[in-house]
C-alpha cells in the first residue's frame, strides 16, 4: 500500500506557501537572480505598452526584470491561488495599472487569439503529464500574435529522471480523471529533449535554450 500523503489541491498547496514563496525560491534555484533575469532576457527593451501573457504567474517574481526590459508592459496575470495574487497585487502595488490579474486556472480559462507580444510561464509547468502540457503549448500559440516569443523557465531532468517521476506518478495518481490533471501538487518534471518535442508538436517554430544550470532551463519557442 502507498504510505505517501495524499497529493494537495494546488490552489490550496500554493496558498498555504505564498508568504514564503520568495524565500523558498531563492533556496531552490541555483543562480536565482541569473535564472530570473535570463526570463527577461528575450524581451526587446522598449517604452511600447507590449502585451505580456504570465501564466501560473504565483507572486510576480518574474515581473521585475520584464519591467526592467518593458516598463509600460501591459501583463495579464493567472494564477489559482488566491494568496499568491495578494502578495502580487503587494509587490506591485505601484504598477496595478499595468496588471490585469486573473484567479483562475490556465488550463481552463481562454487565453484568446493572437493578442499577445509575450507569453511567460516561470516554475509552474512541471505538474503536467505530457499530453496536457502540448495541449496547453497549443493554446499558449494561439494566444501569441505574428513573431510572438512564449518564454518558459522550469525544473529539467534527465531522461532517464523523466522516465521515473512518471512512472512514479502513474503509480500514485492512476486513478485521477484526465480533467484532474495539473490540479494537485504533483511533480512530474520533463527533460529539455521532451520540452522541445511538445513544443514543436504544438506548432511552435523553433526552439532556443539560452540557459541552463544545476537542473533548471530557460528555453524560448517562437510562434
Amino acid at each position: 500500500m502507498d504510505t505517501r500523503a495524499q497529493p494537495e489541491r494546488m490552489a490550496d498547496f500554493f496558498d498555504a506557501r505564498s508568504a514564503g514563496h520568495e524565500a523558498h525560491m531563492e533556496r531552490s534555484i541555483s543562480d536565482f537572480h541569473r535564472f530570473y533575469e535570463s526570463i527577461a532576457r528575450p524581451i526587446s527593451e522598449t517604452d511600447a505598452a507590449v502585451q505580456i501573457l504570465d501564466i501560473g504567474c504565483g507572486t510576480g517574481l518574474e515581473l521585475e526584470a520584464i519591467f526592467k526590459k518593458a516598463p509600460n508592459a501591459l501583463v495579464t496575470a493567472l494564477d489559482l491561488s488566491p494568496g499568491m495574487l495578494r502578495e502580487l497585487r503587494k509587490r506591485y502595488e505601484v504598477r496595478l495599472d499595468q496588471l490585469t490579474v486573473i484567479r483562475e486556472s490556465y488550463l481552463e480559462v481562454p487565453l484568446g487569439e493572437g493578442d499577445y507580444d509575450y507569453a511567460v510561464g516561470v516554475m509552474t509547468l512541471h505538474h503536467l503529464l505530457p499530453a496536457r502540457k502540448k495541449a496547453l503549448y497549443r493554446r499558449i500559440r494561439r494566444a501569441l500574435n505574428r513573431g510572438g516569443l512564449y518564454i518558459e523557465g522550469d525544473w529539467v531532468v534527465s531522461l532517464e529522471e523523466e522516465r521515473r517521476y512518471l512512472s512514479e506518478y502513474r503509480e500514485r495518481c492512476g486513478h485521477l480523471e484526465t480533467s484532474d490533471e495539473g490540479g494537485y501538487h504533483i511533480d512530474v518534471p520533463l527533460s529539455l529533449e521532451t520540452e522541445k518535442h511538445l513544443l514543436l508538436k504544438a506548432g511552435f517554430s523553433s526552439v532556443d535554450v539560452i540557459w541552463q544550470a544545476n537542473g533548471n532551463g530557460v528555453y524560448v519557442a517562437r510562434g
